[in-house]
């Protein structure tokens, strides 16, 4: 897993007590110091009530957004986030197999770069920010890791440019992900940066890479 960071947006990954994966990804407005207080504040609600619960992804942002009502976060307190989980049952594990379970809070859509260098945009209805409503319905979604298949997440300053469509900027990070599948997932991670965001032109970007590895191999260690 590599990450890149800057004020405002939020990352993490953490091990539940049974064993999965959860990686998160979010961005509030702003690019003060005020935007990344917020965003620490909100990564530790995630991050606490995930690994107390190990509830499902839709759940924990469920609870988070109760969480920004009761503790009184204010309206600051509303971003955008993914929260992924990556497990394994007795039946994934006999079939050498992983299940990546997600829920959407208007967040940009996660992209699969498969073992075989094809590419997936996670194309799923997005539910509402996080911190907007206390009440909203949240959904999961669910999708199957093969050995070798990466799990691209990433914030909107990756693909936001003036002047150019959101689709146009999609299009060229799946191209750009497409027959990458042998790089590392920190030379992944520069070439889309050399991308689609070089030099001056980066605006608050986060990247999060999950690559599924062998059982029998020892996976790299996080960048």
């Amino acid at each position: 897993m590599t990450t890149s960071r800057s004020a405002g947006t939020g990352n993490d990954a953490f091990v539940t007590k049974d064993g999965a994966t959860t990686v998160v990804v979010g961005d509030v407005t702003g690019h003060d110091h005020k935007a990344a207080a917020t965003m620490a504040q909100l990564r530790g609600i995630v991050r606490t009530i995930g690994y107390v619960t190990g509830g499902c992804p839709s759940a924990v942002l469920e609870e988070t957004d109760k969480a920004v009502l009761g503790l009184a976060l204010g309206s600051s307190a509303t971003a955008t986030a993914v929260v992924a989980r990556i497990e394994q049952s007795e039946d994934d594990r006999a079939r050498g197999v992983r299940t990546l379970r997600w829920s959407n809070a208007g967040h940009p859509y996660p992209v699969l770069l498969r073992a075989d260098g094809t590419v997936e945009l996670l194309h799923r209805p997005n539910d509402v920010l996080v911190g907007l409503l206390p009440t909203a319905e949240r959904h999961d979604h669910e999708v199957e890791l093969r050995d070798g298949d990466t799990l691209f997440l990433y914030t909107d300053g990756l693909v936001e440019r003036r002047g150019v469509l959101l689709s146009t900027s999609i299009d060229l990070l799946t191209r750009t992900l497409a027959g990458r599948q042998d790089l590392s997932v920190d030379d992944l991670a520069d070439h889309v940066l050399a991308t689609l965001a070089p030099g001056a032109e980066a605006d608050d970007v986060a990247l999060v890479l999950v690559r599924a590895m062998p059982q029998d191999r020892q996976a790299p260690t996080p960048a």
